[in-house]
């Protein structure tokens, strides 16, 4: 045959195999290559034809598959390594083929003569590399035994096709591998490996489009209660770890009943019930669910702590149902069970879709304010009792100035702000708007001496809070020495080697920091010791019983003489009476902040109220 007709010949028998391209979603690379290897052993009348790849230190290569023509059968596991055979492999890697017509003689070959060539009367080899993401990754090998098989043209053109042909086949699988795993990832979340919500939502809409009207579903979503704290007390890395020991434990209820599981957002599982019979069976699930948190969890330090969660159900006919997504009224329900207390269960109500449309209004509309201007500081007075001598500071209170309903307070901006994962963003608009303020303040002659402004965790912990306070101080001139931060207690109990570098950070800065409503909280004096903290704030709830309420005195004194014991000033909230004020000045507060001096008002009004002659203490004391 002329070499021409002989290498067209070689060619068109491998396109004719068709292994190149697959519309297939299966791997069946292993069938292909098998295929190829068969076909090339055939047409070429060799002994046997394999495929080895390196080990991932490329220090030896392994059989992948060997076909054996005369027995027809495909072994493999074979492995050679490079410090037996270092010119094989030296060739490889440099002369990439390798047409070795005497295996036993070459000097790229003759490496293999006692452990490989001479047991399996290999004579003669043609090898071809296979290359994966444009790097060598193996070779093809053809073997002729008993006789030397000298390689022309045509059979090396093809021994390099068929290599490359391999080569191939091994791109799509991996390819294959890497489109399998996305669809995985787009479907599991990866932390619990549970469903993740898009695929849950998926998978209702598919069970509620295939079932009979006179199905019962349900959707039971499980809310963690205070989760937040969890991270805040610990660390995000326990909160993960917690969040995966409870996915397990909610995996483990056993019902007979098929449901699926699924985490919906951060601290929140659902799950799917797509028909059951009777209502019973719901309460015994939701019993299930309940019993898990039972008992408590163990932190890394062998420390046991109670979660509670709380559940919101909705459950109907299909034939009754409105649309597609249970899962939303579920969450509706939950957010009520929250409301009625931690471990609740709600089930759904219509009526509360209505409400619930008005609070996605209000946080479409929040989500503007933050960016409009509606989103100011309020401004609460901090005195002594000689103010109007030493000066006064302020604590920095957020507002919302709805152009339709007023001033709207904190105890409904900061869920909305929690909910919307924007505290971080909530407190720097405050910090901005407090050192413009502060600017505002020092020029009209004002005796202020430092404003204070309250601080998240989800502000505290973040890696850009340092740049971006120190920007923004810069960018208004602002001394530090006039900001102060206050956190709050609980914040003490969580990772405090975090917690400490953030403080230490700011302190470096010049800022000052306070312990906001302490006594409330979870802290540890041994922890509060060694905090780079200035002053401790009494919480209202203490100051509510003063000056009669024994219990109430006894720990407000207790407070102001740890703080004097460490060389802290003390400030006392909520004060809302001329007795009150007096008491705390006779027992050593330093300073006093509630409605009886003023409720937090907007900066014009503070300008008016500090710049007066004002007595706030009409008072004697022996102080």
């Amino acid at each position: 045959m002329h070499l021409l007709d002989k290498f067209l010949g070689l060619q068109q028998s491998l396109t004719q195999l068709g292994v190149q391209h697959s519309d297939s979603e299966k791997d069946d690379s292993a069938l292909k290559i098998q295929t190829i290897l068969k076909s090339c052993c055939q047409l070429l009348n060799v002994s046997r034809v394999s495929v080895w790849l390196f080990n991932d230190q490329k220090s030896s290569i392994v059989c992948q598959y060997l076909y054996i023509k005369e027995e027809n059968r495909f072994d493999a596991g074979i492995e050679i390594l490079e410090s037996s055979c270092p010119e094989y492999f030296k060739s490889l890697n440099t002369s990439r083929v390798i047409n070795a017509d005497n295996a036993r003689t070459d000097s790229r070959t003759k490496e293999f003569l006692e452990g490989y060539l001479t047991p399996l009367n290999i004579m003669s080899m043609l090898d071809a590399p296979i290359f994966r993401d444009g790097e060598l990754s193996g070779v093809l090998c053809i073997e002729q035994t008993l006789q030397h098989q000298y390689w022309d043209m045509a059979e090396i053109s093809y021994a390099v096709s068929v290599a490359d042909c391999i080569s191939l086949i091994y791109a799509q699988s991996k390819w294959l591998f890497e489109k399998q795993k996305i669809r995985y990832m787009e479907r599991i979340d990866p932390l619990t490996s549970l469903e993740n919500r898009l695929f849950f939502q998926k998978r209702i809409f598919q069970d509620i489009s295939h079932a009979s009207p006179n199905d019962n579903c349900a959707v039971v979503l499980i809310g963690l209660d205070e989760f937040t704290n969890i991270n805040a007390r610990f660390s995000y890395d326990f909160a993960n770890k917690l969040l995966c020991e409870i996915a397990r434990r909610l995996e483990s209820i056993s019902v007979n009943l098929p449901y699926q599981l699924s985490r919906v957002g951060g601290d929140l599982f659902a799950l799917w019930l797509a028909d059951f019979r009777k209502h019973s069976q719901l309460e015994y699930v939701i019993a299930s669910i309940k019993a898990q948190f039972n008992d408590g969890f163990k932190t890394f330090t062998n420390e046991v702590i109670n979660l509670t969660a709380s559940l919101g159900v909705f459950n109907c006919c299909i034939k009754e149902l409105a649309d597609k997504d249970p899962l939303r009224k579920a969450e509706i329900a939950m957010l009520k069970a929250k409301a009625n207390g931690n471990g609740s269960v709600s089930y759904f109500n219509p009526i509360w879709l209505i409400e619930h449309q008005e609070e996605a209004s209000l946080e479409h509309e929040f989500v503007d304010a933050l960016n409009n201007g509606e989103i100011v500081a309020f401004y609460q007075p901090i005195i002594k009792q000689n103010y109007q001598s030493s000066g006064f500071s302020l604590e920095a209170l957020v507002r919302w100035l709805h152009p339709t309903k007023g001033v709207i307070t904190p105890n409904i901006i900061l869920p909305i702000a929690k909910r919307l994962g924007l505290m971080g963003q909530l407190g720097m608009v405050i910090f901005e708007q407090t050192c413009v303020d502060i600017k505002r303040f020092k020029a009209l002659g004002l005796k202020l001496k430092r404003i204070s402004v309250n601080i998240s965790s989800e502000q505290l912990f973040s890696p850009q809070l340092i740049n971006q306070i120190e920007s923004c101080l810069k960018e208004q001139k602002v001394p530090t020495a006039l900001v102060e931060f206050e956190i709050v207690e609980e914040l003490m109990a969580g990772d405090f080697q975090v917690l400490s570098t953030q403080i230490d950070k700011l302190t470096d800065l010049g800022i000052q920091l306070s312990i906001d409503d302490f006594g409330t909280g979870y802290s540890s004096l041994s922890r509060l010791k060694n905090l780079n903290v200035s002053k401790l704030k009494i919480d209202k709830s203490f100051v509510d019983g003063l000056p009669h309420g024994d219990e109430d005195i006894c720990i407000v004194k207790s407070i102001i003489g740890l703080a004097k014991g460490m060389g802290l000033d003390i400030v006392a909230e909520g004060v809302e009476t001329q007795e009150q004020a007096s008491w705390l000045f006779e027992n050593g507060c330093d300073y006093l902040q509630g409605y009886l001096i003023s409720k937090p008002i907007h900066a014009d009004d503070l300008l008016t109220l500090m710049s007066q002659q004002n007595d706030f203490f009409k008072i004697e004391t022996s102080v």
